[in-house]
């Protein structure tokens, strides 16, 4: 039966004749390792498309959906996490399996007359299968991708001439976004697989109709044919590099998926793949207006060398332009190993690097974990960590807060002279745990501690009051609690119903704080009198609503209106500060936030040393 099926095909098709010439195609001087690369090149293309067709599934390419889509893939659909790692650590299998059979192809010689159109189809498919990388790295739309893409996009936008129009078209306008990962898209997933099943048929047919480059002592050696020798090894190396594949999967976990991507995150610590770390080490030895030079100038001067190595015997004896080509590649290969290793020395050695890289390893769980417990939010991903108090509210706060106060004993850091990093100088109280028991308690207990206000001497008014106070230790835990409380206050409630509210009339600290507190605060009508001395209204202090209106009007009459204008904190506008940025930074200060910590409020003071009197 299959017999008859076999030879019905044959008849209407001729494969087996097809076969058979492939499978006894005569190699010169027998089968050897050093031409299995083509076939595992080959093969591992397979591997590409086949894993990508799977990914494309599931994948959403647009800005608001990338992410949250390969999020997906890689946490929550069936063995998505290996399909995606296979497809990861493929496409840099493919860059390595190429420059093997590169240098295999120049070492042959099989890059000279009559092979020189399917030298220059090899490097076609070199330009193709870095474009696979280039397009490929951004589709994730997380913060490694794009920056890294957009410092490619940026370089060759560099170029005189048409580099402004080439980077416009490829990004999609002046800005990243929906039109960039959808023309990226389209790239890896449509015209970069045409062009390169096109230029792998045309490799392929030219091969066949020239055959393997004989070695020079072919003629002692006898001739062997394709199978079973050469597909034999053929087969174990392309099962070699499965296996490495599968190697690295497992040891790895997979693909990473850094946080999602974010514009306005500039400190990120992007770096390209490993095998573009060579071009990315050579700009740094041309600055400023020269850069030109390492992005554009040499870069094409070893394409146009590199395509004409097959043209070099017309001017140069045979033996000599070999000679020569194999030098200049492996000077490229020797000096692009050079510069990576020089890369990766450089950033193993800056701290400033490395901390970048530690944040942005953080953001990345995070947004992992948030995503894994609470969702991608509709809006798109994001928002995942800009909805997010623990790092969003913390970058607020170290962007625009820690150039006066400390949060936690740490100001905002910069560089001394010698690039070390050092924290700011403390000019106002230190934000942490900020409106809560603890921070009051260790406010009454002595203000003049740094964390409170011993860098702000302008209140000096709670020192004062301390030096007479009287103030049990029972008291003074009553009346921390009260005001505590005041951050409870929701901001829809009125003075009034606060005072009629269950458990204020009756709270111990309530009759503490009319005893010691009143003369100089007020909270509202019948609790405090204020007058005595300057301070601020203290109804719903410490409540999100109460800091939101500090942030954007510390001089309110209030609040500090009483202090000179230079005393007074800096106002921050609307623009400087949003909605989300103020809410997030206050969640952040009040400990409001996914997998916080629980606050007691028998935690101990940490009262912090004195400031000099």
């Amino acid at each position: 039966m299959f017999n008859k099926l076999a030879n019905w095909l044959d008849n209407r098709t001729g494969y087996k004749a097809l076969v058979h010439e492939a499978l006894e195609e005569p190699i010169p001087g027998g089968a050897r390792w050093r031409y299995v690369f083509g076939s595992a090149l080959s093969t591992t293309f397979m591997i590409q498309l086949a894993t990508g067709l799977l990914l494309m599934l599931s994948y959403s390419p647009s800005s608001a959906t990338a992410w949250g889509s390969v999020f997906y893939i890689s946490n929550k659909m069936y063995a998505g996490w290996f399909v995606r790692g296979i497809h990861h650590f493929g496409s840099q299998a493919m860059v390595v399996l190429l420059a093997m059979h590169l240098l295999q192809v120049l070492w042959a010689g099989a890059y000279r007359k009559p092979r020189e159109v399917n030298w220059w189809f090899g490097m076609a498919l070199m330009f193709l299968t870095l474009g696979f990388s280039l397009t490929g790295y951004l589709l994730p739309w997380d913060q490694k991708g794009y920056w890294a893409t957009k410092v490619a996009t940026n370089i060759s936008g560099g170029a005189p001439v048409l580099g402004p129009a080439i980077q416009k078209i490829v990004v999609g306008g002046t800005e990243y976004g929906n039109q960039t990962i959808t023309r990226f898209f389209g790239l890896h997933v449509g015209v970069l697989p045409t062009l390169f099943f096109l230029c792998l048929f045309a490799h392929v047919a030219l091969f066949r109709r020239h055959g393997l480059t004989p070695p020079r002592n072919a003629e002692k050696l006898g001739r062997g044919t394709f199978w079973p020798e050469q597909l034999f090894m053929d087969s174990v190396a392309s099962l070699a590099v499965f296996g490495v594949l599968l190697y690295l999967v497992l040891s790895e976990g997979g693909a990473n998926l850094d946080a999602p991507a974010d514009p306005s995150s500039a400190n990120y610590p992007a770096r390209p793949e490993w095998y573009f770390l060579s071009l990315f080490q050579m700009l740094k030895y041309f600055p400023g207006n020269r850069e030109i030079i390492g992005t554009i100038i040499i870069p094409t001067a070893i394409m146009v060398v590199l395509l004409l190595l097959p043209l070099f015997d017309r001017v140069l004896p045979r033996k000599l332009a070999h000679f020569l080509a194999c030098c200049f590649v492996f000077a490229l290969v020797g000096g692009g190993g050079f510069l990576t290793v020089e890369a990766m020395r450089s950033d193993a050695a800056n701290e400033s690097f490395q901390a970048d890289r530690v944040k942005a390893d953080e953001a990345r769980q995070r947004a992992i974990l948030l995503a894994s417990e609470i969702g991608v939010p509709p809006e798109g991903a994001a928002y995942v960590l800009r909805h997010d108090p623990l790092t969003h509210g913390r970058a607020v706060l170290d962007k625009k807060c820690l150039s006066c106060h400390y949060f936690d004993g740490k100001g905002q850091l910069s560089s001394d002279s010698k690039g070390q990093p050092v924290s700011t100088p403390q000019v106002a109280s230190d934000l942490k745990d900020y409106g809560s028991y603890t921070w009051i308690r260790g406010l009454l207990e002595n203000p003049r501690a740094d964390a409170y206000f011993g860098k702000v001497p302008q209140c000096d008014g709670m020192a004062e009051w301390k030096k007479g106070s009287k103030l049990t230790k029972q008291e003074l835990d009553d009346v921390a609690r009260f005001v505590a409380s005041f951050a409870e206050v929701p901001a829809d409630m009125t003075p009034d119903e606060w005072v009629d509210s269950p458990g204020v009339a009756n709270h111990p600290g309530l009759e503490v704080f009319n005893k010691d507190c009143k003369q100089c605060h007020l909270v509202v009508e019948g609790i405090g009198e204020g007058g005595f001395r300057d301070a601020p209204k203290l109804f719903a202090w410490g409540s999100p609503q109460w800091i939101a209106r500090m942030i954007h009007k510390p001089g309110a009459p209030d609040l500090y209106g009483y202090l000179e204008k230079k005393d007074q904190m800096p106002a921050f506008t609307s623009e400087q500060l949003t909605k989300n940025d103020v809410n997030m930074l206050v969640r952040y200060l009040q400990n409001d936030y996914f997998g916080a910590k629980a606050t007691s409020p028998e935690t101990k003071v940490a009262v912090g040393k004195s400031a000099p009197h």
